[in-house]
């Protein structure tokens, strides 16, 4: 007899062992929470915000438009350029490669504005700061080489109160995903134990077995 999944008696199951399916969900919390703060390497961030405001041309307006975005995404790219990065580690004395380091960067650009900012994430706050500190200010100082631009200056410098707290991994989540694996675990196993159930509960496991109607039945009573 092919043996099918009884969702109704899984879920008999569950009822009856809520307290083994809540243990597991707990479990997988307790293990996800001393994973993530023993095993797990903490990643912090900082960030500073660079100013790009290229000069206007009161002739055309629309034209300085397009050249501010322009500009913008220029200055994207000169962030992780090879110049800059090699700058950066040379001043540092970071061992990190330029690939290694590059990967730690991003550069946004905050809606229209003309501000980037830099981001850079590292296992050390302290250092997190620095390194996008030195990144702002070789870029400021490029501007002005390569782009032969002045109005380029750093905003607002990355600041170490701000780079505290962790932004991976995320505990929350990591807990939730925890109690999900869990219960998962739980329903699992119960799931399993209906499967291998050989047990004839009712009549339709009996006529599906042996294939001929069932004419009556005893009830067990208790004496």
């Amino acid at each position: 007899m092919d043996k099918t999944i009884d969702l109704s008696g899984i879920i008999t199951i569950l009822k009856r062992f809520w307290w083994v399916v809540a243990i597991l969900g707990i479990m997988g919390m307790a293990t996800a929470f001393v994973y993530t703060n023993h095993f797990v390497e903490k990643q912090y961030e900082a960030t500073s915000q660079v100013l790009v405001k290229p000069e206007k041309n009161e002739d055309n307006r629309n034209f300085d438009v397009q050249l501010n975005k322009q500009l913008i995404s220029t200055y994207q790219v000169i962030v992780t350029s090879g110049s800059v990065l090699n700058q950066v580690r040379d001043e540092l004395n970071l061992a990190d490669s330029n690939k290694e380091l590059a990967s730690r960067i991003t550069v946004t650009n905050e809606g229209s504005s003309q501000v980037l900012v830099i981001g850079v994430q590292d296992t050390d706050p302290e250092q997190a700061v620095l390194v996008v500190n030195t990144l702002s200010e070789i870029l400021q100082e490029e501007a002005k080489t390569m782009m032969d631009e002045k109005n380029v200056r750093v905003l607002s410098p990355a600041e170490l109160e701000n780079s505290q707290v962790p932004v991976s991994p995320n505990l929350k989540i990591t807990i939730l995903l925890g109690f999900i694996a869990g219960v998962t675990l739980a329903i699992a196993i119960f799931v399993i134990i209906e499967l291998t159930n050989t047990k004839l509960r009712t009549r339709e496991d009996v006529e599906a077995l042996v294939d001929i109607q069932v004419l009556g039945s005893i009830e067990r009573r208790k004496l």
